[in-house]
């Protein structure tokens, strides 16, 4: 590694003119949560007054102008610890403490020595990071977290955290506890001149507290600058990166590389996400590190966001829009596994939108057969990795459609069971039997609180239920389709053992009238095992028709 330098610094030298930082574009924004904070201060209140405190590893790049680095690795705890010592610079009193803390937050101008007024670390979101923290009484000022946005709040959270555990400290106690952060606390910092040596540091080198991600590498290399030689474009594009990422929300971004990896393998994973991108895609040419990877990935992101966010994908002018709308929401909150979501972006990608509803529900006969015949992994994968494969070789979107099968008996027969109650795709067949019931006229979103039976699980031995001449019939039924209604409120079990004339007035309607189709369960005189069996029988002929 050319010029690796490492050595044990206190924090006092850390935040001194001898180092400024930089979090550099791409790196994804602060991001520790409250058990984080809560920790570091734990520990720091109580180790104080000992010897050497460890607190981490910080991975640097040396930049070319003087005592400039970019932070590689240790952002999170690095500036973690600048929020601490601004909470005590604005708790403490004494001037000449104040005066000096200030000056490890924000060097001061020395005309000199030629060091010119700058913050000890310089973050994406400089104006609101100078208010909240770098600006003396900055972190005194009163926000509320709704009022802030994303990493905002975080800043927020750790002041609350840490003037929470220090305001039992008298003005010697602060003083003394500073003198012991900056004295008697340290890091290992290691440093090289070459970005890609920086890198491999971080490769090996966790952050305190937080896991680096797989992504977070991924990104890395792909703004190298083996990657892409002009800095320039290697800032527009980690610029890029990180406004996808934020815009579609991190998990929702993770999961689309994942579906990528699966869309361009057509094989199911073998190693890691990094690791197969490594050897299966970038080193078989499958797709080129850098700008162009980048684009690539914005393709997806794009239709993500058509497709599951914003349930656009389908024009308002195609008389199969909100039909698509409300299937789309049901599938994609209910659903447990996420493959089938690769197959429909690359289909979307190969056909330009040609035939994308009947596509889509075609999957959706694929995933409940797998769902209700309890399908393994490796099995799932194969079967989505040949539809895959599929969209790839075919140059008709019906022909594709065409060639998606699955076995309905697998389906009806977990629609029959006498224990569909307790199943995990119970709520999704009543969910769909809603839109199915629904005119399509409107957009509404499906999404229950709860299911409730009918019938009680546990009726009264003197109810009007336990007079049904086939109530010993009871347990065979109580947990089927035909006797399942959707509640868009929580349950009341003192409620729900009332007899139906008084159960569906008094607690039913209220709680179904988003749902058409267990409304109707309310216009009945009565609601006795027969019907529920008919009811079953009647539901399972249709549950399976598209909308």
């Amino acid at each position: 590694m050319n010029n690796l330098d490492g050595k044990i610094e206190q924090i006092g030298k850390v935040f001194s003119s001898d180092f400024f930082f930089t979090i550099p574009d791409y790196q994804r924004p602060f991001a520790w949560e409250e058990s984080n904070f809560q920790d570091l201060i734990d520990d720091l209140i109580s180790a104080n007054g000992g010897e050497q405190y460890f607190l981490g590893t910080l991975v640097l790049h040396k930049k070319p102008e003087k005592n400039t680095y970019d932070v590689v690795d240790g952002q999170q705890r690095l500036t973690s610890l600048l929020i601490l010592i601004a909470c005590i610079r604005d708790l403490i009193t004494d001037p000449q403490y104040k005066k000096n803390l200030q000056g490890k937050i924000v060097q001061e101008e020395n005309k000199v020595d030629g060091i010119p007024e700058m913050p000890r670390i310089s973050v994406k979101d400089r104006q609101t990071f100078r208010e909240i923290v770098l600006d003396e009484n900055g972190t005194n000022k009163k926000y509320k977290e709704d009022q802030l946005a994303e990493p905002h709040t975080r800043y927020i959270q750790a002041i609350n955290i840490f003037k929470e555990a220090l305001r039992k400290f008298s003005e010697e106690e602060l003083q003394k506890f500073v003198q012991f952060i900056n004295q008697r606390c340290t890091v290992i910092y290691l440093s090289t001149s070459t970005f890609n040596d920086a890198f491999r540091l971080f490769t090996i080198v966790n952050d305190r507290g937080r896991q680096l991600r797989r992504i977070d590498i991924l990104k890395a290399q792909n703004i190298s600058p083996d990657a892409i030689a002009i800095e320039a474009t290697r800032d527009k594009v980690a610029k890029q990166w990180e406004t996808m990422e934020n815009e579609i929300g991190e998990s929702n971004f993770e999961s689309i590389l994942f579906s990528m990896r699966m869309i361009l393998v057509k094989e199911k994973p073998q190693e890691d996400l990094l690791a197969e991108f490594d050897k299966r895609i970038f080193g078989k040419g499958l797709l080129i590190k850098g700008e162009k990877f980048v684009d690539e990935i914005k393709i997806y992101c794009d239709l993500y966001r058509q497709i599951f966010t914003d349930k656009d994908y389908i024009s308002k002018e195609d008389p199969n829009h909100l039909k698509y709308k409300a299937m789309i929401h049901i599938m994609d909150s209910e659903f447990e596994a996420s493959e089938w979501r690769a197959c429909l972006m690359y289909f979307a990608k190969k056909f330009n939108g040609a035939s994308f509803y009947d596509f889509m529900l075609a999957v959706e006969k694929v995933y409940l057969n797998q769902w209700c015949g309890g399908v393994r992994k490796d099995e799932r994968f194969g079967d989505y990795a040949k539809i895959l494969r599929s969209i790839e070789q075919e140059s008709q979107a019906e022909d594709v459609i065409k060639g998606l099968k699955y076995d309905p008996k697998s389906i009806f027969a977990a629609i029959s069971s006498k224990s569909l109650y307790g199943s995990r795709y119970a709520k999704y067949f009543l969910l769909r039997l809603e839109v199915l019931s629904t005119e399509n006229d409107v957009y509404k979103e499906m999404n229950a609180k709860s299911i409730e039976h009918v019938l009680p699980q546990n009726p009264n031995a003197n109810s009007e239920w336990a007079k049904d001449p086939d109530f010993k019939e009871h347990q065979q039924v109580v947990n089927t389709l035909g006797n399942l209604v959707l509640l868009s409120k929580s349950k009341n079990s003192s409620a729900s053992n009332n007899d139906f004339a008084i159960k569906k007035e008094k607690y039913l309607k209220d709680r179904m009238s988003d749902y058409p189709r267990s409304l109707r369960i309310t216009h009945e005189d009565s609601w006795t095992i027969a019907k529920i069996r008919a009811t079953t029988t009647e539901l399972s002929k249709i549950i399976l028709n598209n909308p």
